[in-house]
């Protein structure tokens, strides 16, 4: 991707996410719930749930050093202070930095964050290696060529990096999901999900790769987030189906770390 073309694909990234944070500020901000502080310290590592599986690739996280890239709304940078990481989230959006900085607030973790407004990996908290290095539905926004090797380098030996994107590795899976009107996600016009190859070819720099996929029939859970029950039996499912090889290529979402080792 030329020079141009990325400061184009960035502009319009910008003028997206800053609407879209600034209007989801506006709605208020919550702080977590017992329910959510307890689910995600420490979470099982056969938890149905791709959010809780993300945590319980980084715990225990406390008193490490963490860099966020693309903080969003700032909820899995709060999970992380209140688990006790010393995070630096960073994102392309101010109002998401804002967003970012009053959810630290609301939940009485701001001593444990850091913050700053850019969309160039490098530049970000330029100069500090890290424990972790994180995103959730980060990488599918951001050009990849070279960032794998990037964020090796920036990684202390022995850390990880942990991201959890959507996937799409079915061809007709896609072409089905583009027939259909309705999203429960609001896309932007640049954003293409991860397939297999990829993620593979992220991995390349590094040691090792551990990863699971999720969200076959549980995406419909989108339509009905107050009916818990419901939400569970989909979640529960989804991992007996994808006990199956063959049935991961159907999966939406993958979460996945990769590691240096030395």
């Amino acid at each position: 991707m030329s020079q141009a073309a990325m400061n184009d694909r960035f502009a319009r990234e910008i003028e997206h996410f800053e609407a879209h944070y600034a209007h989801e500020a506006a709605q208020g901000i919550d702080p977590l719930s017992d329910f959510d502080s307890k689910r995600y310290t420490n979470p099982p590592a056969n938890t149905i749930y791709p959010r809780e599986f993300y945590h319980h690739l980084l715990a225990p996280i406390a008193g490490k050093e963490v860099m966020e890239i693309a903080s969003g709304n700032g909820i899995d940078a709060s999970i992380c202070c209140h688990n006790g990481a010393k995070l630096h989230a960073y994102d392309i959006s101010s109002e998401s930095i804002k967003m970012v900085q009053e959810r630290a607030r609301v939940n009485l973790v701001s001593e444990n964050l850091t913050t700053q407004v850019t969309g160039d990996f490098m530049k970000a908290f330029e100069g500090q290696t890290f424990d972790h290095i994180i995103g959730y539905a980060a990488l599918h926004h951001i050009p990849m060529e070279g960032l794998a090797q990037q964020v090796y380098d920036r990684l202390k030996p022995g850390g990880s990096a942990v991201f959890a994107e959507p996937v799409i590795n079915s061809k007709l899976l896609y072409k089905i999901r583009k027939m259909i009107p309705y999203s429960f996600f609001e896309d932007t016009d640049d954003e293409v999900p991860l397939n297999d190859k990829d993620i593979a070819e992220f991995a390349k720099p590094f040691d090792r790769i551990e990863k699971r996929y999720f969200h076959l029939t549980s995406r419909l859970w989108h339509a009905f987030p107050n009916c818990w029950p419901l939400v569970k039996g989909l979640h529960l499912f989804d991992r007996e189906v994808m006990r199956l090889p063959f049935m991961r290529r159907f999966a939406t979402v993958c979460v996945f770390a990769v590691y240096r080792d030395k």
